[in-house]
């Protein structure tokens, strides 16, 4: 990715965000949205660094597991790679954060960039197909009260997840011949040296999936995927309380599930786009008040993102990552 089209996406991101947070609190009752910012009780936020640092930890032992096939890596030459690719991930688009991520970790370890960043995609696959089942239980009471086009687009989610899991298990159980066929295209078009590129990456990719001959691995995976999402759960859970609304059970997991979908549209650390999808929709599903959920949407926004952005500043200077590796890293992927 050239720096001009890094700064012309990054651009377009802040934009967004200022046209949706604009859009957002434009409508909203400003008295009472005062109101609920007015009374918060500050004590009650700093609940939600236990949490939050928790799931970051369990982050890490996972991302362990996956790479354990490819070479044991410490918890503590994980972290800072780890941290970096999420406050990057945080403040730029097109995920650059997964490859800086994997770019870190080769760096320190010499583990091929490629069968790092794999294992940082399974990783990814997991989060989404625990964040869809955690949307599943946490709707099923208001499913009836669901649009269609909702209820689809939470089943497509789920199918999307499920059929890239598929293909990262085809290319690790028949690596050779599942290789062969995805370049197979690319070679019918006469482009054979970006297919012999590419079929080169897919090879060293499939490296970095070997835990997925191992059930017990993969059980342990599963797990530490679910025990991310729980400490997330978890981490919003204090904002509630502090700003002492309305709370049941479900209602820290249906923040984390809109926030999850307001942050597809890329802006920086979801910034408006997080906002308008809590602000939109909490009041129409759960007792909340629209100045209540605005209020909501901020709190949580500065309390998720914030501390990650400053843990993951702190790792990127003790791993010495530069911008130029940033915005590079993606091009340098096949070739290390």
């Amino acid at each position: 990715m050239s720096r001009r089209r890094l700064l012309l996406q990054l651009a377009a991101g802040v934009a967004i965000a200022a046209a949706t947070l604009y859009l957002t609190y434009r409508s909203l009752d400003l008295d009472g949205l005062t109101a609920v910012l007015k009374n918060v009780r500050w004590p009650l936020l700093l609940l939600v660094l236990p949490f939050l640092g928790l799931s970051y930890v369990f982050r890490t032992i996972q991302w362990q597991i996956l790479l354990a096939p490819v070479r044991r890596v410490g918890f503590s030459c994980a972290v800072s790679p780890l941290l970096a690719g999420f406050m990057i991930n945080s403040v730029l688009p097109a995920r650059l954060g997964e490859f800086a991520r994997a770019l870190l970790l080769s760096r320190r370890t010499g583990i091929p960039a490629a069968s790092s960043l794999a294992t940082v995609v399974l990783s990814r696959i997991f989060d989404g197909l625990t964040l869809t089942a955690m949307s599943l239980v946490a709707l099923a009471s208001l499913w009836d009260h669901l649009d269609p086009p909702v209820r689809t687009g939470l089943i497509l989610a789920g199918a999307g997840y499920v059929l890239v899991l598929a293909f990262a298990v085809s290319i690790r159980v028949w690596r050779a011949r599942a290789c062969a066929l995805s370049v197979a295209p690319l070679r019918w078009a006469g482009l054979h040296r970006a297919a012999d590129r590419f079929e080169s990456l897919l090879l060293s990719f499939a490296d970095g999936l070997a835990v997925l001959r191992s059930v017990r691995d993969l059980v342990l995976v599963s797990l530490f995927a679910i025990l991310v999402w729980t400490s997330l759960v978890l981490s919003a859970a204090p904002v509630f309380f502090a700003l002492s609304l309305p709370f049941r059970w479900y209602y820290p997991a249906l923040v984390l599930i809109l926030a999850a979908f307001g942050m597809l549209i890329p802006t920086p650390a979801g910034t408006g786009t997080v906002h308008a999808a809590l602000t939109a929709v909490l009041p129409a599903v759960t007792d909340l008040t629209a100045p209540q959920a605005g209020g909501l949407a901020l709190v949580f926004h500065v309390t998720q993102f914030l501390p990650i952005i400053a843990a993951g500043l702190a790792a990127a200077l003790r791993e010495g990552l530069r911008p130029a590796d940033v915005v590079d890293g993606k091009q340098g992927m096949p070739g290390r």
